[in-house]
């Protein structure tokens, strides 16, 4: 019989858990990584890929059992992996693919039989697409990019890998460690500091009951000249696009709130130890990034301010906003979480994969955890900003307007 190992889940598993269960509907804890595969694929060579991957990071090969504090991480021993194929191949395959991908990352990748779900889709004999489904709790924006890293490299098309130093219930264990430590209690005295006060962007939400939730999401794109713009803007100020690409949403948020004092929900990495450089897992952070706007005229000040505002939260990234004793941000129907910001990793490009050429397609159709999620993806030059909200609170017009001023933001602050 084969072993299953069982453990503790980690604070950012039990706390996803729990939101899951209120809003996982239509996929969203799910975290579709998707690559389009064109040339002469090696299908055999990539189901052998996926078996190694999955036996090289053991978060792909666990499940979960229990609710709340009780949540068990069950580590399985690796097994094969098998492929489902769809098969796309007619006269319009790339609007089959777009339909085929948007319905396969709605379905609810259920954690608690097995955490990943491969398909494969074939437009034709030299062109097909992949679609590797995670489930939230044991994957992450910087652990995405290391799935793609890996499985390039064990179909042969990439350099070999390094050994992966921890493996995630080596990081349960520290960060159990750590939260009973002395850095925590600073931690806590800084974001217990820093948050004071604060409260949510008071965007207009329709007053309504989670069963009433309704997933949707608006686009725009932030063209490569602009881009390039907003990088030699933050090269002057010595910050960085991050910081930049937050900047701006700041500006959008006080256009529509009027607030000048923005508190916005976001997650950082959480792999401030060499030995996570490698390791697939749930181990981002949400923290909450305040910064008080000044003057709209001076893009330049407020870049300044902003990247105050991440150098801190980078610094203690190690404490999970929920930790904090007795929280913050908290008034009647809202969340910290309901304003959200996430910049998504660059992943890595010139991909080859089981012999054929591999892209990275960004899923603008995602469903949302959150009421209001802004999401920023690099792509070919370009930022793609994707708003996946709750349109039974955030009004679509509403939702339009985030992403139209959004752009149109960036176009001005480097136009000056």
């Amino acid at each position: 019989m084969a072993e299953v190992r069982q453990l503790p889940a980690s604070v950012a598993q039990r706390l996803l858990w729990v939101l899951e269960q209120f809003r996982g509907q239509d996929g969203a804890a799910n975290c579709p990584i998707v690559l389009r595969l064109r040339g002469p694929l090696d299908e055999a060579r990539l189901e052998d890929g996926l078996s190694a991957l999955t036996e090289r990071h053991e978060s792909l090969r666990t499940t979960f059992k229990g609710r709340g504090a009780r949540l068990t991480q069950l580590v399985h021993e690796p097994r094969p992996v098998r492929l489902g194929r769809t098969d796309l191949t007619s006269d319009d395959p790339d609007r089959g693919l777009g339909e085929a991908i948007a319905g396969e990352v709605r379905v609810p990748v259920d954690a608690s039989r097995w955490p990943a779900r491969m398909t494969l889709f074939r437009l034709a004999d030299d062109d097909h697409c992949l679609c590797v489904n995670l489930n939230h709790a044991v994957t992450d924006g910087s652990s995405c990019a290391l799935v793609v890293r890996d499985l390039q490299s064990l179909t042969g098309g990439g350099p070999p890998l390094p050994k992966v130093r921890w493996q995630y219930a080596r990081f349960c264990q520290w960060q159990e460690e750590w939260l009973a430590g002395p850095e925590m209690r600073e931690d806590q005295t800084y974001w217990t500091d820093h948050l004071r006060d604060a409260r949510v962007p008071r965007l207009p939400l329709r007053d309504a009951k989670p069963a009433e939730w309704v997933s949707a999401s608006a686009t725009g794109t932030i063209d490569a000249p602009t881009v390039t713009a907003l990088e030699q803007i933050a090269r002057n100020r010595h910050t960085t696009l991050a910081s930049a690409l937050l900047a701006l949403y700041y500006l959008v948020l006080r256009g529509i709130t009027g607030d000048d004092d923005l508190a916005v929900a976001s997650f950082l990495s959480n792999r401030t130890r060499v030995e996570l450089r490698d390791t697939v897992g749930l181990m981002a952070n949400m923290t909450v990034l305040r910064t008080h706007v000044g003057s709209a005229d001076d893009f330049g000040e407020l870049l300044r301010r902003t990247h105050d505002t991440a150098m801190g939260a980078f610094v203690h990234q190690r404490l999970p906003y929920q930790l904090l004793s007795g929280g913050t941000l908290t008034e009647p129907g809202r969340r910290a979480d309901d304003v959200m910001f996430q910049v998504v990793p660059e992943l890595p490009g010139n991909l080859r994969v089981a012999g054929a050429d591999a892209e990275i397609v960004v899923v603008d159709r995602l469903a949302s955890r959150f009421e209001c999620e802004f999401q920023i993806y690099p792509q070919y030059g370009e930022q793609r900003v994707v708003l996946c909200y709750n349109s039974a609170r955030l009004d679509d017009h509403l939702a339009a307007r985030l992403v139209g001023d959004y752009i149109a933001t960036a176009k001005a602050v480097t136009s000056r």
